[in-house]
């Protein structure tokens, strides 16, 4: 589209010139647009500094996310030991994990922003970071250097994110599993990301409707976004599966096997009845000489 000169007739066709009708109210909203921008990146500074004073919630929480993997004690070496790990617990913690008083860390902070000092902009954003969660986003568009666009795997709902930075790292089709932030009239990405190849894609999927599955058992209309907000960590379950080293894809076949069994299993001890078919994949999973993932074969 040809760039519309001050001088030009504003194209709303008012018959005035731009600079005297919409160029003005352009400029503003750009104006407003980077102010939100910077201001997101000194909120999440703020609420990610407030969740690392929950020292009584940490540990539960941390074994949530990490499986019993890691404890409290580690979390100052989890950077080292995951990739950003520690900032993506964190992120986690703040907007997912819910604390005593049935709230999220990121919702008690915007019933009560006094707490965090904030500035105008940082009290506009801050509401509309409240239904934030971990979810996984496959790249469907990238722009180098400015913006990508993803799509939420759960729902195909469509998102354009502004960073420049990770449009120059992203590829087609790669998957992140991370937090998108509301900033205005664009997304952001909140703390860290795990980066999934593409041909993950598939297997992930798969994953989570074995987990949907599971939770429909207990809650009948239960739909995608009730299972994140109750058990979105098992994302970064699925994350600590995957191989670090090249792609294997019996070690994910064999997780998703367990990953099965497992939920089947659960479902028996609340009363259902197991099929035959799931009582053989027991067998299968127990007398397998193919080993499951170790504790190494994590990726970020």
């Amino acid at each position: 589209m040809a760039k519309i000169g001050r001088n030009d007739p504003c194209p709303c066709g008012s018959g005035k010139k731009y600079k005297q009708c919409h160029l003005p109210i352009e400029e503003a909203a750009q104006a407003e647009q980077r102010r939100l921008w910077q201001a997101q990146d000194e909120l999440m500074g703020k609420i990610i500094s407030a969740a690392q004073e929950q020292t009584a919630d940490i540990p539960a929480a941390l074994a949530r996310f990490w499986e019993g993997k890691y404890t409290a004690d580690q979390l100052s070496e989890l950077d080292d030991l995951e990739d950003r790990g520690a900032e993506r617990f964190l992120t986690w913690f703040a907007f997912d994990y819910v604390l005593d008083d049935g709230k999220t860390l990121v919702e008690r902070l915007a019933a009560d922003p006094e707490t965090l000092e904030l500035t105008d902009d940082e009290q506009r954003l801050l509401p509309g970071w409240t239904g934030v969660r971990l979810r996984p986003y496959a790249i469907s568009g990238i722009h180098a250097g400015m913006s990508f666009q993803v799509a939420d795997m759960l729902n195909d709902a469509s998102y354009n994110v502004e960073d420049h930075a990770v449009s120059r790292r992203v590829e087609q089709d790669e998957v992140l599993i991370v937090h998108l932030l509301p900033v205005g009239n664009t997304h952001a990405i909140g703390g860290a990301a795990a980066h999934l190849t593409a041909d993950t894609r598939q297997k992930l999927r798969e994953f989570a409707d074995l987990h949907l599955e599971a939770f429909q058992r207990d809650h009948a209309d239960a739909t995608w976004a009730d299972l994140i907000r109750e058990r979105s960590e098992v994302l970064n379950h699925f994350v600590m599966a995957l191989p670090t080293e090249a792609p294997n894809p019996t070690v994910i076949d064999t997780f998703l096997l367990r990953t099965r069994v497992a939920l089947r299993l659960t479902g028996e001890s609340l009363g259902l009845v197991r099929s035959s078919d799931d009582s053989q994949q027991t067998a299968d999973v127990q007398s397998s000489d193919v080993s499951g993932p170790s504790a190494d074969e994590n990726a970020s």
